[in-house]
């Protein structure tokens, strides 16, 4: 790769809904841990737009934002760790092999957190998601103790993305201006598919529409 021209390889969407993520998860972590539920729901709320959003992205975005990219086989990873073991982090255009699981990993445990919140009751049985009416309070007060063991796995995953992040720095592999203005050392820019406007609109038209589908469940 060439290691001075500066090439496009993340889009504008992808950087706003890592750096959404990055900004909801300790919201949510606040208003929780201050008992401010009407924002946490918000918060919630809005955090279920961008996942829903990424996973959409992920079908229909721009080439590095695509699950097909960077997901790849078990024997790859195993390939690259290794590497990485010997003292090599070789730069790759996107994510790297165990970037990519780790992406799935932290978007699966979100929107575990998320799905379970919106089934969660408080110990009162007066405050909680969208959907805890629909379920005995028993169930709902289980929904709650696995969004709180959930979070806790929430923060591990995240812990290791920044410790991978340092690991990369320490080897003279800088991620995270890439991830603010998009560029990165690279040979070509990520491909522009046609009609990419107009697949985010569709994009974030759905997410908003399933976000007021909820929203409009909810009895708080």
């Amino acid at each position: 790769m060439n290691n001075t021209a500066l090439k496009q390889v993340w889009d504008l969407p992808v950087r706003l809904c890592h750096w959404s993520m990055a900004i909801l998860v300790p919201v949510l972590w606040w208003t929780a841990e201050n008992h401010e539920m009407t924002y946490h729901r918000y918060a919630g709320f809005t955090l279920l737009g961008v996942l829903v959003f990424r996973i959409y992205w992920g079908f229909f975005g721009t080439h590095t934002a695509r699950f097909a990219q960077f997901i790849q086989s078990p024997a790859r990873v195993m390939r690259y760790a290794s590497v990485v073991l010997q003292g090599g982090a070789p730069p790759v255009f996107g994510h790297n092999p165990l970037g990519g699981y780790s992406v799935l990993l932290l978007l699966g445990l979100l929107l575990t957190q998320v799905g379970l919140g919106l089934f969660a009751i408080d110990v009162d049985g007066f405050d909680g998601g969208p959907f805890a009416d629909y379920i005995a309070y028993d169930a709902a007060r289980l929904m709650a103790e696995l969004h709180e063991v959930c979070f806790w796995l929430v923060v591990a995953a995240v812990a290791l993305h920044l410790l991978a992040i340092i690991a990369h720095r320490l080897k003279g592999h800088n991620l995270v201006p890439a991830m603010i203005h998009g560029k990165a050392p690279a040979d070509h820019d990520i491909p522009v598919y046609p009609y990419l406007q107009t697949r985010f609109a569709i994009g974030v038209i759905l997410a908003g529409m399933l976000v007021w589908a909820v929203i409009s469940a909810s009895p708080y």
